[in-house]
């Protein structure tokens, strides 16, 4: 959940109506949010949203969708687009006056942006502090820490047009950055700059540096680490800002966008478009392309009516869905059949099925308003055999000093194969546009074990981690290509461990249930020759056990050395 500080008298203003905490508890309530806290001294309100609506994280945005909810505001919101003077809902029809040249010297860094500009904003002390407050949530949650992106705000006044985005070696450009009063180069400002430490670590490794810089030849920002100090400072003097969001994913920019410029709308600012125009050669183009930015088209969803009662259990007029659907945002495009056809505001960058359409009629209805009905059926529940296995495992591990551990199935090649001397041929479930640290799911536990390990060096010796957890390995035999497996992972480290330890621990984790298991010397690339024993299970081959092999240490950057085994414990289940 996101967590969001609001004032309870800006919020009052931007609803235009004066909401007592209890009022504004309910109504939180009825949307699927909570009040989380309430300072009297400051005024100050801690609410907690939904992750995927995030949309809902400035005050603006919040009103908004309270608004609309208690049917104060007359019709769903809608956004024009400026360009070139001429106002389009689409912002598509009209040249824009402003441009940005993508130049294909960023492709291999941070290839992608998406811009606007907003003009006439209302900028108090409270206002910038909302701002910044929602710019660093945004970078938090869908920007993942600005890996996936990064936004920069600047005063439109500073800026000669048109803007390049390009990327350069960071020894050949230098500038001011944010907060500081003398001119740094690109690695300066990665070894002295506050941010520039913080943030080094997204661009290590890379030849080249990305930044903005305008007609004057002034840098506007090195995206994901600073602004400029001279280009990119607002203030409560500003009324017309230049907003940018960099990143690798077109979509996840424009949504990032679409957020901050509905918000300065509603603030009540005007959108004007900017040409984003790509150089040659990029993306393997042969000529120059263009597109506007932003992009704040309503989107377009279908609902079929039978699917509401069907889900719901309710049995709604066709007068009452339309009236919940607008209290929910949405505009009703046709409602001449038993499909309707919706439009959304482009900032619900949530709605990805019509569950999510019918999700938002529940709460429209109200779920306290839903009568409770005992289901004609008789069952009763008790726990899969798998998760009572894991646990009683789980169990004994704990009593064995074993401290248990969660990671994400999201993993990278390096981790999972290089790391752990395995061949990059391997099969494996790659990730589609994924990032170089999420590219495949996890063949195996052990090497996020590791990693463990690496991040808790400076810990007491030993260390005896676990983790019981799936695995995703590919399978053509299924309708995804891929299936799950239940894997159980345990290690030791210390300043000296043998294979018989671990052993030991394998041993006593399968009596605990009965279980007996062969062990035949065998070799594994992650593992030391002649210390290394494949697990066999009624004939069945279900992991291995061993001493961690010198280079695989090496790779994860440990100084002891580490004993584990990885079995998979599904086998166990079947008669």
């Amino acid at each position: 959940m996101v967590v969001t500080t609001i004032s309870h008298k800006a919020l009052n203003i931007a609803v235009g109506k004066d909401l007592s905490i209890e009022d504004i508890h309910n109504v939180l309530s009825d949307m699927g949010m909570e009040l989380k806290s309430h300072d009297e001294e400051t005024g100050d309100l801690g609410v907690e949203i939904t992750p995927d609506r995030l949309d809902l994280i400035s005050v603006h945005g919040l009103a908004r969708a309270i608004q609309s909810f208690l049917a104060l505001a007359k019709n769903p919101p809608k956004y024009i687009v400026h360009a070139n003077g001429k106002p389009r809902p689409d912002g598509f029809g009209n040249e824009p006056e402003y441009e940005v040249v993508v130049e294909s010297s960023v492709k291999d860094v941070r290839p992608h942006t998406a811009c606007a500009v907003v003009k006439n904003v209302t900028i108090t002390e409270e206002n910038l502090k909302e701002i910044i407050d929602v710019q660093e949530k945004l970078h938090a949650t869908l920007g993942r820490g600005r890996t996936r992106a990064a936004i920069g705000i600047y005063p439109l006044k500073e800026i000669s047009w048109p803007v390049h985005y390009k990327a350069d070696k960071p020894s050949a450009f230098k500038f001011i950055p944010l907060n500081e009063t003398k001119e740094m180069t690109g690695e300066e400002i990665l070894e002295l700059h506050e941010m520039g430490k913080a943030y080094a670590h997204l661009l290590e490794g890379k030849k080249t540096y990305p930044f903005f810089i305008d007609a004057n030849n002034e840098i506007l920002s090195m995206p994901p680490i600073i602004n400029s100090e001279k280009t990119g400072r607002v203030t409560s003097e500003d009324k017309d800002l230049f907003i940018e969001c960099s990143g690798f994913d077109k979509s996840l920019l424009n949504q990032i966008l679409n957020n901050l410029v509905t918000m300065f709308a509603d603030m009540g600012a005007e959108i004007h478009a900017v040409k984003l125009t790509y150089e040659k050669g990029f993306d393997g183009s042969s000529e120059m392309t263009s597109l506007v930015s932003p992009q704040l088209a309503p989107l377009e969803r279908k609902l079929a009516l039978a699917n509401v009662k069907k889900r719901l259990g309710l049995d709604l007029s066709r007068e009452e869905i339309h009236k919940l659907l607008l209290k929910m945002m949405y505009t009703p495009v046709c409602l001449d059949h038993e499909v309707w056809t919706l439009a959304a505001p482009a900032f619900r960058a949530d709605l990805w099925h019509e569950v999510d359409v019918i999700d938002d009629i529940a709460r429209a209805y109200g779920f306290n308003n839903f009568e409770l009905h005992q289901p004609n059926i008789l069952s009763s529940g008790e726990q899969l055999p798998l998760s009572e296995l894991v646990e009683d495992f789980s169990e004994l591990l704990v009593g064995l000093g074993f401290l248990e551990t969660y990671t994400f199935a999201l993993t990278s090649d390096e981790e999972q194969l290089t790391n752990m001397n395995v061949p990059l041929s391997t099969p494996r479930i790659q990730i589609a546009n994924g990032m170089e640290s999420q590219s495949m799911m996890r063949l195996s536990l052990l090497p996020q074990q590791l990693t463990s390990f690496f991040y808790n060096q400076k810990r007491p010796l030993p260390q005896k981690i676990f983790e019981a957890s799936f695995v995703v390995l590919p399978d053509e035999s299924t309708d995804v290509g891929a299936r799950n497996e239940m894997h159980l992972c345990a290690l030791i480290t210390d300043q000296t461990v043998t294979f018989t330890q671990i052993k030991q621990v394998l041993d006593a984790v399968l009596k605990s249930r009965g279980l007996s298991v062969d062990v035949t010397s065998a070799t594994h690339p992650s593992f030391l020759e002649g210390r290394t024993g494949e697990i066999f299970f009624k004939g069945q081959s279900i992991g291995f056990v061993g001493e961690l092999h010198p280079q695989v240490l090496e790779n994860f950057s440990l100084k002891n050395p580490v004993a584990a085994f990885e079995i998979n414990i599904e086998p166990f289940l079947k008669k």
